[in-house]
């Protein structure tokens, strides 16, 4: 091998990294978005920070695929392990998600004012509809809105034994994400009566599965390239998608039609930047870390809790800071004492005990 060869695999922390990215551009996205009064490049930069959600997606197509036992052997093998994979997956999923969820739910209800009949609307079946966002299926009506993505993400990984199959050969791969892009007939809609924007994220999500298990075939590629040009390049294509979203100069190709190839754009930049820096970016690894509780629980900060208090600060950096530190802080709180209650500890059981259902792999 070249001594000069770069292995442009993603790694964890890199994934950190890029969550931690993917987190702030959603607090911002958030905070602006319905907000234009605050100018023209913040009402811009919160159009683009709309692409976190094709970012978190992708990288758990990439993180699913790329830990996938791989050789397992024989369909009923297969089968069995697709099953304990995703039952691994969605344990700890939930897991994390039930401890914000009942904490958060219950403040709501009785220190807020924010009722179940608020959240859910005035009308039959709260205990349903209380059950099934529990479970992360209510979508657009989930008792915070923003929990959305858990209907969507929970179909994604339930589709997931599909679509690395699909992915698995180069060429099947390629037409499947051009056809999945094209949407012809505009076929993919029908996704959306299993999760809200099905249609639209199973694309980066595929794309994060497609390189994870073509790994070579990318390295051997990007390798042509000397990794300080391929910066540069990955820099201004990460920049000009961006941009696209933001200022739709092509109605065919902005906003969600950019995502996927912002998204692949701009983690193979982060890659590339710490291949070429040799820098670890440890604070942004730690910010990564507590990502999920801040998407958990940032709209109940700036929306249903505090929203006189984080809008009244007046200036639009003084807003993010304070919403982006809150967050932060909370999920450092909720870490500790998951830790202190020994979470982890029984986390770690479930998971290993369910580990022990998968086949070893078959050299």
């Amino acid at each position: 091998m070249n001594k000069f060869f770069v292995d442009y695999r993603i790694t964890l922390a890199e994934t950190q990294i890029i969550k931690a990215v993917a987190i702030a551009a959603m607090l911002v996205h958030h905070l602006f978005w319905e907000n234009p009064e605050y100018g023209l490049d913040v009402y811009s930069l919160a159009v683009m920070g709309k692409v976190c959600v094709a970012l978190f997606v992708f990288l758990s197509g990439y993180g699913m695929a790329a830990t996938f036992p791989k050789n397992i052997g024989g369909f009923l093998n297969t089968a069995k392990t697709f099953f304990w994979f995703l039952g691994k997956r969605y344990a700890k999923f939930f897991m994390n998600y039930w401890i914000v969820f009942f904490i958060a739910v219950p403040i709501g209800v009785f220190f807020f004012g924010r009722t179940l009949e608020i959240a859910y609307g005035i009308s039959t079946g709260l205990l349903t509809k209380f059950i099934s966002d529990i479970f992360g299926l209510r979508g657009f009506g989930s008792y915070n809105i923003t929990w959305w993505f858990n209907e969507l993400i929970l179909s994604l990984w339930l589709l997931f034994p599909l679509l690395y199959a699909l992915m698995r050969n180069i060429v099947v791969s390629i037409c499947t994400i051009i056809v999945l892009y094209m949407n012809p007939g505009d076929i993919l809609y029908m996704s959306e009566a299993f999760a809200s924007c099905l249609s639209v994220y199973i694309l980066p999500f595929c794309m994060g599965i497609c390189m994870a298990l073509h790994t070579n075939l990318i390295n051997k590629t990007l390798n042509a390239i000397p990794p300080k040009i391929l910066l540069g390049i990955l820099a201004v294509a990460t920049f000009v998608f961006l941009f696209l979203r933001g200022v739709p100069l092509f109605p065919k190709f902005s906003y969600f039609q950019v995502d996927p190839f912002a998204s692949v754009s701009f983690v193979l930049f982060v890659v590339c930047l710490c291949r070429v820096t040799k820098l670890e970016f440890l604070s942004l690894q730690f910010i990564g870390k507590h990502s999920m509780n801040m998407y958990l629980t940032h709209t109940f900060i700036f929306c249903y809790f505090f929203h006189d208090f984080i809008y009244g600060l007046g200036y639009p950096i003084l807003m993010f800071l304070a919403l982006f530190g809150i967050s932060l802080l909370i999920s450092v709180v909720i870490e500790f004492a998951k830790n202190k209650l020994g979470f982890y500890r029984l986390q770690g059981k479930i998971v290993s005990l369910i580990s022990r259902q998968i086949p070893s792999n078959r050299n």
